[in-house]
């Protein structure tokens, strides 16, 4: 796969690379995509149309990966704004005055991005970013692209305890955040 993504950033333009790229990927970004959509009871995406929009938003330009794991937290992190995205989409006209608090269980397992929370976690997973970067990348692993917490470990490259402890410290910290936003 390093490869394939080297011979894709060198020239954007090759279908064929392009092609052999997605093809070793498809199957994995349909079953993170699935894993999303699964608690989407009132949208009319499909797994495939969310890794198609996906895989339109990846550029090769501005990937700068040569390796699976980093192509697979940039494609995560791809998949979290295009669902930030439909979500500020849809929650545009609704968006309402009444707060309340989220939790990461929430967010890795029934999130919805016509969940007005959706929001609030990404602004708060922004703010951890810059004071924490791993530590948020741990938890957009976790939530947006489903993987477990020793698939984080190997695409980060750390330990399963460090994943666990930096999910713990994150959870907490994201809970101070969003109740002191409401």
């Amino acid at each position: 796969m390093t490869l394939l993504l080297q011979r894709w950033q060198s020239d954007p333009d090759d279908r064929q690379a392009a092609s052999h790229l997605a093809a070793a990927v498809y199957a994995q970004l349909r079953q993170l995509a699935a894993s999303r959509l699964r608690h989407e009871p009132h949208t009319v995406s499909t797994p495939t149309d969310l890794v198609h929009e996906l895989w339109l938003r990846l550029k090769p330009s501005a990937l700068r990966t040569d390796s699976r794991a980093h192509f697979f937290k940039l494609a995560s992190l791809s998949l979290r704004h295009l669902l930030v995205d439909r979500a500020r989409e849809r929650l545009a006209a609704k968006r309402g005055g009444g707060v309340e608090c989220v939790s990461l269980r929430w967010a890795s397992n029934d999130a919805s991005f016509t969940d007005p929370r959706l929001l609030d976690l990404d602004a708060a997973l922004d703010r951890l970013r810059q004071q924490h970067a791993r530590h948020a990348d741990v938890v957009q692993l976790r939530c947006f692209a489903g993987l477990a917490l020793d698939e984080i470990g190997e695409v980060l490259d750390i330990s399963l305890a460090t994943v666990k402890r930096d999910w713990t410290f994150a959870t907490a910290w994201l809970a101070d955040a969003m109740r002191e936003e409401a």
